[in-house]
């Protein structure tokens, strides 16, 4: 009678797990796909800004010599420098911009990323350091294998991805925000880093 029992627990406990990792599946699943609407809508942007600034007179264009690379498949921890990064915004305030602008310039900023467990990434820039922050983020792994690692951040109003050439150590850094500060209007910006 106890092998029966114990037998009916394993199949529920069985039953549960089976239930838990499909919810896990399908968080997982509709987590990649706002990812990639994510990483869509700022790549259409940023073409479309550099469609646009074609057609304009004006241009805004930055090129560096490309850095010294090498793999970085082994590491469970990066230092990455900020290569150059972008800006985009938008409002329809005469006092703020009045339009929509967008912005290249050399990367100032520095990273730090290290692989906290097979699920997290712990992300931190030099920038929240010099605010005050002691921690960096924790970006959700979904994907991490020989030749890149991906992750992504996210709350009710903003996105962060990043993703990692592990072959070459270059990197991007993703952010989004649905609406900036008092523009009232979408916000993105790219950051390109080379990570050692």
């Amino acid at each position: 009678m106890k092998d029966e029992l114990s037998g009916g627990n394993k199949i529920v406990f069985g039953r549960q797990k089976g239930k838990m990792d499909n919810q896990k599946k399908q968080t997982q699943g509709k987590l990649k796909k706002w990812i990639f609407v994510v990483v869509v809508i700022l790549a259409a942007a940023f073409g479309g800004y550099i469609f646009m600034s074609g057609n304009n007179p004006v241009s805004n264009s930055m090129k560096i010599p490309f850095p010294y690379v090498n793999s970085v498949a082994n590491n469970t921890s990066f230092a990455c420098e900020s290569l150059l990064s972008s800006n985009l915004i938008g409002s329809p305030e005469e006092y703020l911009t009045n339009g929509i602008e967008g912005s290249v310039n050399k990367g100032t900023d520095k990273v730090a990323m290290s692989i906290k467990d097979e699920e997290t990434l712990v992300l931190q820039t030099s920038a929240s350091v010099s605010a005050g922050f002691t921690e960096g983020d924790d970006f959700i792994i979904v994907q991490n294998d020989k030749n890149k690692l991906m992750a992504v951040w996210f709350n009710e109003k903003a996105i962060s991805t990043v993703v990692l050439n592990k072959d070459n150590g270059l990197a991007v850094l993703l952010k989004g925000n649905s609406s900036f500060f008092t523009y009232e209007a979408p916000y993105g910006s790219m950051i390109y880093m080379v990570c050692r």
